[in-house]
């Protein structure tokens, strides 16, 4: 048996279990439990991910952190889709290339068309007006799972997230399983830390749930799990990857299932800040198809989002409140709710903040080859990271 305090000064940053053994409660639970102090949640949006690389670049300079140095006060970083590539610069401590990235990658030529959709005829030019005209008519090929070549978006990944660059803090990301209709999550962490497995599904299976595979992104799978988080419905193709029994499975976009995984951060910190993509807004323009499924996709992802905000906070209080009671009458609570006490024993109490744009951003989720709104979005993120971070409270969010 691994001794709790050996095992978190052994991890020290890394903390992706909050000090677990087992699920099973003790006889009174205690009333605090070490856990991260905070956590950074990094969601979906595509090209408008640039606004996340400028919040967290304008921190790093505020911090006057340098690359190669953790992001205070973060010590554990977790993404979906695009915030999980954004996430692996934090978690690297690799700021400097992370702006260069957002500034160059309009000339990557990332979204390409697959030949038989190249040739669509459109009144106006640019790659989002194409994949549109092209998610119009993939129903003519019952063979077509997505519309936009796999492999530059691939390529780009192994020329700029090099597996053997050492991780300064824990990395986690949401892929959807489309075979489980469900979330999996892969990890990274720092080199020399070990995390029992057991540790790791004790500490998740309490939010996330107990069946969603929670497992690590070997070298060998780190580019593709990194792919399927990205992979956007209907745009690219499922990934194929090996599940964690060595079936081959189709993975797509975290943000179908998870697009902010909040439940993966309070699981471990006592404070989560998030940045988020999208503000509060009307869509009134929905002149076709493609654009009220977009607004369907984007509907799911707000509630899921609200559901896991309000899940957390309420939870939070709960124990806050429980753990007031007296010890004896405490005692008695575990022992007559196995799992009520191991959520009093386990799960931290924790704050929560977001931050997100005012406004609709300059660039649209597909526009990665638009770099002039690429470069405003980023330097709206610079702006907007002067302003502190605004403290969640489930009476007046609105998204």
């Amino acid at each position: 048996m691994v001794d709790r305090r050996r095992f978190l000064l052994q991890a020290g940053a890394a903390g992706l279990a909050p000090a677990l053994l087992d699920a099973t409660p003790a006889s009174a639970p205690a009333p605090v439990r070490t856990s991260l102090d905070a956590a950074l949640v990094l969601s979906g949006g595509g090209a408008r991910g640039a606004y996340e690389a400028g919040i967290i670049w304008s921190l790093a300079r505020k911090a006057g952190v340098r690359d190669g140095q953790v992001l205070p006060p973060y010590q554990i970083v977790c993404g979906s889709s695009i915030g999980a590539l954004n996430g692996w610069f934090v978690a690297t401590g690799q700021y400097s290339k992370l702006a260069d990235v957002w500034h160059t990658i309009g000339s990557e030529n990332l979204l390409r068309l697959k030949p038989k959709f190249e040739k669509i005829p459109v009144e106006s030019a640019g790659v989002v007006n194409r994949l549109a005209d092209a998610l119009r008519l993939i129903g003519l090929s019952k063979n077509d799972r997505g519309v936009a070549e796999s492999s530059p978006v691939l390529a780009w990944m192994h020329r700029e997230v090099d597996p053997r660059m050492p991780l300064l803090m824990p990395l986690v990301w949401a892929v959807t399983d489309l075979n489980l209709q469900q979330p999996e999550y892969f990890y990274r962490l720092p080199a020399g830390v070990t995390a029992p497995p057991d540790y790791i599904f004790a500490a998740l299976r309490l939010t996330v749930g107990p069946h969603v595979v929670v497992r690590e992104a070997t070298d060998e799978l780190l580019h593709r799990a990194l792919l399927a988080s990205s992979a956007i419905p209907f745009v690219f193709d499922p990934v194929e990857l090996p599940g964690k029994t060595g079936a081959i499975r189709s993975y797509v976009d975290g943000g179908v299932a998870s697009n902010s995984p909040i439940g993966i951060a309070r699981t471990i910190a006592r404070s989560v800040d998030v940045i988020l993509l999208d503000p509060r807004e009307e869509t009134n323009d929905l002149p076709n198809a493609v654009e009220v499924g977009v607004a369907a996709f984007r509907t799911m992802q707000r509630k899921i989002l609200e559901s896991e905000f309000q899940q957390a906070y309420f939870t939070s209080f709960a124990i806050q409140e429980l753990r007031r009671i007296a010890p004896d009458a405490l005692a008695r609570v575990a022992t007559d709710s196995p799992v009520l006490g191991t959520f009093l024993e386990r799960i931290p109490v924790t704050e929560f903040a977001y931050m997100r744009p005012e406004s609709t951003l300059p660039v649209g989720v597909g526009g990665f080859d638009d770099q002039e709104n690429i470069g405003k979005t980023f330097d709206l993120g610079v702006a907007d990271a002067e302003k502190p971070f605004t403290p969640y409270d489930w009476a007046t969010f609105e998204y």
